[in-house]
């Protein structure tokens, strides 16, 4: 990654893209730059291969996780990094559940964690009605060293209450006008700033920049390089 994440900086973070945007390689690439920075932290997975790959880095706990199975997340909240993935016959709102109890664990535990939400969005009843978890450790998680990365192919579908609480965003080409009209409505000259975007290109949204903290920028494709392999 050719690009400053900023990750000792305590805020959540949202990743916003399209299906087949190059979403998946990105978050490798963040995570990577986590692990060789030492930041603890944790993938919930909602699909079989997305990150895999990631397994290969060395002390990464794979979990894969069965609604049959009982488990101990005190003892899975010892290990540093961890990549959680479902197995084929664990359906997605059996899986959410599953992951609010771990959530509940994570936030309530000592120490820094980075949780990536995979489909974040499927947590919440609707785009009004943030899930009670969510919030509370949107508003209280930073105090805490908990931070969220909240990823999604629906930002609409994602409650504003909970993206507010980012401070930053990470945007992918969006080519449906209702999509665009959304982002324009909340991230200032958004139309124009998509037709800059080439394909695997990032916008990074400041929610709050100023003078001490860096510009929105575009992240090109070329500088977003990681070392494990890409199974999405």
């Amino acid at each position: 990654m050719r690009y400053n994440l900023n990750l000792n900086e305590s805020v959540h973070r949202m990743i916003a893209a399209p299906t087949r945007s190059g979403k998946s390689y990105f978050i490798g690439a963040c995570v990577e730059e986590m692990y060789r920075q030492k930041h603890p932290f944790i993938i919930l997975d909602t699909k079989c291969r997305n990150h895999l790959g990631l397994a290969a880095l060395r002390s990464v706990k794979l979990i894969q996780i069965n609604s049959d199975y009982a488990y101990n997340w005190d003892k899975i909240n010892k290990y540093p990094y961890v990549l959680c993935v479902p197995t084929l016959k664990t359906r997605t709102e059996d899986l959410i559940n599953i992951y609010r109890g771990l959530l509940d664990t994570l936030f309530m535990a000592d120490g820094e964690r980075i949780i990536l939400l995979e489909e974040c969005h499927n947590y919440n009843k609707s785009s009004n009605s943030p899930d009670p978890l969510l919030e509370l450790i949107a508003r209280e998680g930073a105090g805490r060293k908990k931070l969220v990365w909240f990823i999604t192919q629906r930002l609409q579908n994602f409650p504003k209450l909970l993206w507010a609480q980012c401070g930053y965003t990470y945007i992918f080409r969006h080519n449906i006008p209702q999509d665009i009209k959304y982002l324009e409505a909340g991230i200032p000259n958004f139309t124009e700033i998509n037709q800059k975007l080439q394909p695997h290109d990032v916008y990074v949204w400041n929610h709050g920049a100023t003078q001490a903290a860096p510009e929105s920028c575009i992240i090109k494709a070329k500088d977003v390089i990681r070392k494990t392999k890409h199974l999405g």
